[in-house]
């Protein structure tokens, strides 16, 4: 087959972040199976318009409007601003413009689109190309992204309009990332054979640590106690304050560090706010490490003893992969697809969102409990081969890309 990977968002088609990563995987996964596939992004600054990576062809078009450095200019921020609406609208207007230019000159068997929002104005250009078109709902933010909140919290620009629920039902096909999500799109009248669950996939490979990155990135970060990690944006929906709350009650009786990983500049507010907690209660046990290239933070999952991911929302968190597939015990909340990657009381704990109590007990269990870790932490990995290898997802997006070639 000849597939195209469409991707439109802030930052490059890498390993280094968590859409364009799965993007990034799965295009190598679907070559290694013997498909002509090409990914069309936008030129990121210093990067060639054209490039082939293991047999993955690269495609960058230039864009005059928005900003080719990335996450210059993140959507959720630009929508939030009258003045900036306009240049978000017009540069996804140019993106899909672009595409539906270069789909004309080259014929692709699928289309699968990763975000919504040129995609949106994609299918209005071309009413053909709808029916190539497979969108994955890369979806964090679910109540807001799907209105499942009656509106409450969504974008006042967006005009409580939808751009995930608008392209769902435009397309052929849709996949989402857990059963959940699935059930709630149906309740609102999305028709069942439209949906897919397929969840994440991950390269095993590059999670086994060789023991001399161990030793280089723990004395990198000086990991001499016991260390909880967490890793992701600094964001709310990610609970971290909780997390650092939990860090103050565990300050005085337990040896361990807090190791608080992830970009700090998507919502500096927020971030300044966990900083001067921090300072004000004198948190010595908390490390907040900002941005870490991806090199060091592939080696810190396995260089830390227990994983923490206590969000409000998630679809399907890639960090809570990449600690399972790294062999870690796992606390996170019931929410998203959380459930899928921790079977409590097997390879970690489930607790409730925002109950510091609950993810204080958790974490002082495995502390106190190595054994618990240790056992825990094979039962991750043990998971993660089983489950959720991009050997074994890939299949299933084979699988409904076939359905979509077909028709």
């Amino acid at each position: 087959m000849r597939i195209l990977q469409l991707y439109d968002g802030h930052e490059r088609v890498s390993p280094e972040e968590s859409v364009p990563s799965i993007v990034y995987y799965l295009s190598k996964s679907l070559v290694r199976k013997g498909h002509d596939v090409t990914v069309l992004e936008r030129r990121w600054e210093n990067l060639m318009s054209s490039e082939i990576d293991e047999g993955v062809n690269f495609v960058r078009m230039t864009m005059r409007i928005g900003s080719s450095i990335p996450y210059a200019e993140i959507p959720y921020k630009m929508l939030k601003n009258p003045a900036s609406i306009i240049k978000f609208v017009s540069d996804r207007t140019e993106f899909a413009i672009r595409t539906h230019v270069f789909l004309k000159k080259n014929a692709f068997d699928v289309v699968h689109v990763h975000l919504p929002f040129s995609a949106c104005i994609l299918v209005n250009l071309n009413g053909h190309i709808k029916e190539k078109i497979i969108y994955t709902a890369h979806v964090g933010e679910e109540k807001k992204r799907f209105k499942l909140n009656s509106g409450k919290g969504t974008l006042p620009l967006l005009g409580g309009f939808s751009p995930d629920l608008y392209l769902i039902r435009k397309v052929r096909k849709s996949i989402v990332l857990n059963q959940p999500i699935k059930e709630r799109l149906i309740a609102m009248g999305i028709e069942k054979e439209k949906l897919d669950v397929i969840p994440n996939g991950m390269e095993l490979k590059e999670l086994n640590i060789h023991k001399d990155e161990l030793d280089r990135v723990r004395n990198r970060y000086a990991l001499n106690k016991i260390t909880v990690m967490f890793a992701g944006p600094i964001v709310q929906r990610k609970g971290v304050h909780y997390l650092v709350k939990a860090a103050k009650i565990l300050h005085d009786n337990m040896d361990v560090l807090f190791l608080i990983v992830g970009n700090q500049n998507i919502n500096k507010e927020f971030t300044m706010q966990i900083k001067e907690y921090v300072r004000r209660q004198g948190l010595t046990n908390v490390h907040l490490a900002g941005f870490i290239p991806y090199e060091d933070l592939r080696v810190l999952y396995s260089a830390c003893d227990i994983f923490v991911l206590p969000s409000f929302e998630e679809g399907d968190p890639m960090a809570l992969k990449e600690a399972l597939a790294s062999g870690k015990p796992l606390i996170g909340t019931k929410v998203g697809g959380v459930p899928m990657q921790i079977k409590d009381g097997w390879n970690g704990f489930i607790i409730e969102p925002g109950n510091e109590k609950q993810l204080v007990e958790k974490i002082s269990y495995l502390i106190d409990n190595e054994e618990e870790r240790m056992r825990m932490g094979k039962n991750s990995r043990r998971l993660a081969e089983k489950e959720f290898s991009w050997e074994k997802i890939v299949e299933k997006y084979l699988n409904v890309y076939e359905q979509v070639a077909q028709q």
